[in-house]
């Protein structure tokens, strides 16, 4: 099967490559036509090109007075940047006056600052004795007006801080203004004598460049009049001569556009016979990974049955030993049963007595609440220091009672965490036994 395949693709390469040779003689021979067509292009090219010369140079002095142009108008954006600067330095000493006075400001704050805290701490250290009493009273009058005054100066200061700040701010603004305007007229004075003096020279100069060329034109023109009528006869013959190789370059092109046709019909059935052969390598090596893959998975599925059947044995021996384990639970579960029961109700009844002990505390610590707040409302507990010493005690007291209030809270949150986690596991399945549950029912019927 393998020996006609590849008899017609060695076949049909000697077939390409003879075309191959074709193709490039072919194009050897396009290439000198069209030699011959650019040197007989280039030859009429040069008699126009003779005639024309003067409009290439009108083209450069445009390109000279554009040139100009972009010069001036560089010149002008400079001081317009130089003005911009100008403005910029002002704004920065403008600011850095701005930041000045709120330096002041700031540390004027802190000066009053410093002030107000030292009279509190004076007030402080002389409320301790009760002699300076009246002392405090006149020397705390005399520093607020002492604070009042500084504070009324700093205003003042600051109000004319601010003034002479704005006035200065006009005048630099209107000194500003003045000059700009001043520069600006002056800039658009020499502008616009600039550029009089730039169309008068272009206007001049393209003048000049017009006498001359027109005068140019007409000579070569004369001469080229009395060339032209001498040798008609040589360019009508190259005329012809042209044509007839257009037409021969035409005809060898259509027939080099019929033979790229036919080479690629080729080509395409060349391209879907290697992929016919090349996908059947690719099988045959598919087919083969197969086979090996298959073998692979057999071998692993015998050592899996194997692994199945240790595990089933396994299995079998745990239900053994699970079985044993009830048995032996049931018959513990049977013999301590009823100590199980015992421990429950004791803890069932330190619950019950905990929670009357609280019962009793919050009424008493109710009763001394509404003892205390009566005791407020009677007396003044600033006038006497007897007062305050009781006061003071009965509140230790209070929060010694709280406290062990507290303590009591927890201990029955941590006995009823304990009695729900041993009745989770149900060891008893009568609710007759859940003392908790029944005092829950009471209270709620």
């Amino acid at each position: 099967m393998k020996n006609p395949k590849k008899k017609g693709t060695s076949k049909k390469r000697e077939e390409k490559l003879i075309l191959i040779k074709e193709l490039n003689k072919i194009n050897d021979e396009i290439n000198v036509e069209q030699n011959n067509v650019e040197d007989l292009s280039v030859k009429i090219k040069n008699i126009d090109g003779q005639i024309f010369l003067g409009y290439h140079d009108i083209k450069i002095l445009n390109v000279e007075l554009k040139n100009k142009e972009i010069e001036v108008e560089e010149k002008r954006s400079h001081k317009l940047l130089s003005e911009r600067n100008i403005e910029n330095m002002i704004n920065k000493y403008v600011l850095k006056c701005y930041e000045n006075f709120l330096n002041n400001l700031t540390k004027n704050e802190i000066e009053i600052d410093t002030l107000s805290k030292r009279m509190e701490d004076d007030k402080k250290e002389q409320k301790s004795n009760k002699d300076f009493e009246k002392l405090t009273t006149v020397t705390s009058i005399k520093h607020l007006n002492k604070l009042n005054s500084i504070i009324l100066s700093q205003n003042k200061i600051i109000d004319n801080i601010n003034r002479k700040f704005t006035i200065c701010l006009k005048k630099m603004k209107d000194n500003y203004s003045r000059k700009i305007n001043m520069q600006r007229d002056k800039m658009d004075k020499e502008r616009q004598k600039i550029i009089f003096n730039l169309q008068k020279e272009k206007n001049d100069r393209i003048k000049n460049i017009l006498k001359t060329y027109n005068e140019k034109i007409f000579n070569i023109q004369n001469y080229f009049k009395l060339i032209l009528d001498d040798q008609l006869d040589l360019i009508q013959k190259l005329e012809e001569e042209k044509l007839n190789k257009k037409k021969n370059y035409f005809s060898k092109r259509k027939s080099l556009e019929q033979l790229k046709k036919n080479i690629s019909i080729q080509r395409k059935i060349l391209e879907g016979v290697e992929r016919d052969a090349y996908e059947l390598e690719k099988n045959i090596v598919d087919y083969e990974n197969l086979r090996n893959d298959l073998k692979k998975i057999k071998e692993k599925r015998k050592k899996q049955q194997k692994i199945l059947h240790e595990l089933k044995l396994e299995t079998d021996v745990k239900k053994m030993l699970l079985t044993k384990i009830t048995n032996e639970y049931k018959t513990i579960y049977d013999q301590n049963k009823m100590k199980l029961y015992d421990y429950l109700q004791k803890l069932l009844l330190e619950n019950y007595f905990l929670e009357t002990k609280m019962k009793l505390k919050n009424e008493s610590l109710e009763v001394n609440t509404i003892e205390l707040n009566k005791w407020k409302e009677s007396n003044n507990p600033e006038n006497n220091e007897i007062l305050n010493n009781t006061l003071n005690e009965k509140f230790q007291d209070f929060n010694i009672l709280k406290n062990e209030i507290e303590e009591l809270i927890d201990v029955n949150e941590k006995n009823q965490e304990n009695y729900k986690a041993i009745m989770h596991l149900n060891y008893f399945n009568n609710e007759d036994l859940d003392i908790l549950k029944r005092e829950e029912q009471i209270n709620m019927s």
